[in-house]
């Protein structure tokens, strides 16, 4: 036996000991295989996103900002980098919507402002299965901070807004159904006359001032009977205009009731949510049907104070440090259900079956007055309705036959 040089000849148990651990420590070192074992729906689910993802990334998609005009619509498409691709021009008449919509694609995602005509747009577009985002524009700072404002410049500005951001992050408006829209047209016919009726009665009042006859006040001018009763006291020079404003009260009023017709059609369409938002005290049927077009089934809503922030109804907030600041109510939110609410709280308090709500304000009567407790019973009255949506339960201090009756009242039942 030769032995190296440094190294003394191991003996046989030497070498088998050796060839031992070597084999332990290459099975040690050797990487452990696991199987997996995947059921077939679930290959089937992950090839079908694999391939739909592929689908995706190879289309081209292209973004496209729409600024909405009274009789045309500024149109601009970019591509997924924002570089500008093409500029068009439509009308807003029925052949330049169609024509918009033989111009998209379906790789097109369009963005425009919510406005008088945007819903009518996005819903042509919509049912050609493009998806549309309808943007507040009370929230596009980017927009209307600007210092160049042009029609082209806001749809390029809109186009670049979607293509930047996902739609989680962006502020959009839901797309309201046609019975929404309609419903929200008759919220706001009601209000304009109604605002006329005022105007005219005011104006009839001024001439009784002017004539010198102040005994005579706005309660004297509330039904026709009396107007016309107290007319006939006035001096003739004042006979002429105030037969010219009873004329045009007669056919206010006329309106009006029509309005109410058609709006207690619309709420017999629901009976069970116009049942369940009326054991409110205080809700009639004008709040009512402001609370069906613009609040709907809640779902939208992610929390009571997200309702009662749509409508307006919190103050604003400046908080830096150790100092907290809360002001005036935001001047922003759904006007059409923020001038009913406010209304109906005042009718609450005065209800015997105003209950918690009705404690709420009288405790802050003393501390806040009259007009900040009512806006806080307001923002609460959104709140427990945001509840009493989602839940479909009932107003716990109104009790069922008084319920009844009031619907009854309204005809209703």
């Amino acid at each position: 036996m030769i032995a190296l040089l440094g190294h003394r000849p191991r003996s046989v148990d030497e070498s088998k000991s050796a060839t031992a651990n070597s084999s332990v420590a290459a099975q040690q070192s050797r990487p452990r295989i696991g199987v997996l074992v995947l059921s077939p729906g679930f290959v089937k689910s992950f090839r079908l996103c694999y391939f739909r993802r592929k689908k995706m990334e190879s289309q081209d998609i292209k973004y496209v900002g729409i600024d909405c005009g009274k009789k045309s619509l500024e149109v601009v498409r970019i591509n997924s980098e924002g570089s500008l691709k093409e500029r068009r021009q439509f009308s807003t008449t029925e052949i330049g919507i169609n024509n918009l919509l033989k111009w998209l694609t379906q790789n097109d995602i369009v963005g425009l402002e919510a406005g008088s005509q945007s819903f009518r747009i996005a819903k042509s577009i919509l049912n050609k299965g493009i998806q549309v985002i309808v943007l507040n524009p009370g929230d596009l700072a980017t927009i209307y901070q600007s210092l160049k404002k042009t029609d082209k410049e806001d749809s390029l500005k809109i186009a670049r807004l979607i293509q930047r951001f996902p739609i989680e992050e962006l502020p959009t408006v839901p797309v309201p159904t046609d019975e929404e829209e309609d419903n929200r047209r008759l919220c706001s016919e009601q209000e304009n006359w109604t605002r006329q009726l005022t105007q005219g009665k005011n104006r009839l009042h001024s001439l009784f001032t002017q004539a010198g006859l102040t005994h005579i006040t706005k309660k004297h001018l509330r039904t026709k009977a009396n107007r016309e009763t107290s007319v006939a006291s006035l001096p003739s020079r004042y006979q002429k205009e105030a037969e010219r404003i009873l004329k045009v009260l007669d056919l206010v009023e006329q309106n009006l009731k029509l309005i109410e017709e058609e709006t207690k059609d619309a709420l017999k369409k629901n009976p069970a949510y116009v049942q369940t938002i009326m054991s409110m005290p205080g809700i009639g049927m004008i709040t009512s049907l402001a609370i069906l077009s613009y609040m709907g089934d809640c779902k939208r809503f992610s929390s009571a104070k997200q309702a009662a922030y749509y409508v307006g109804l919190v103050p604003r907030v400046d908080i830096s440090g150790d100092s907290a600041y809360y002001g005036r109510i935001v001047n922003r939110g759904c006007h059409s259900i923020r001038r009913v609410i406010v209304q109906a709280a005042w009718s609450l308090v005065r209800c015997q079956h105003g209950g918690k709500l009705k404690e709420f304000y009288e405790r802050l009567y003393s501390k806040k007055g009259a007009k900040k407790s009512i806006i806080a019973v307001s923002r609460k009255m959104i709140e427990v309705l945001y509840s009493m949506i989602r839940t479909g339960t009932l107003f716990d201090s109104m009790p069922e036959e008084v319920l009844y009756r009031k619907l009854a009242q309204y005809g209703l039942m």
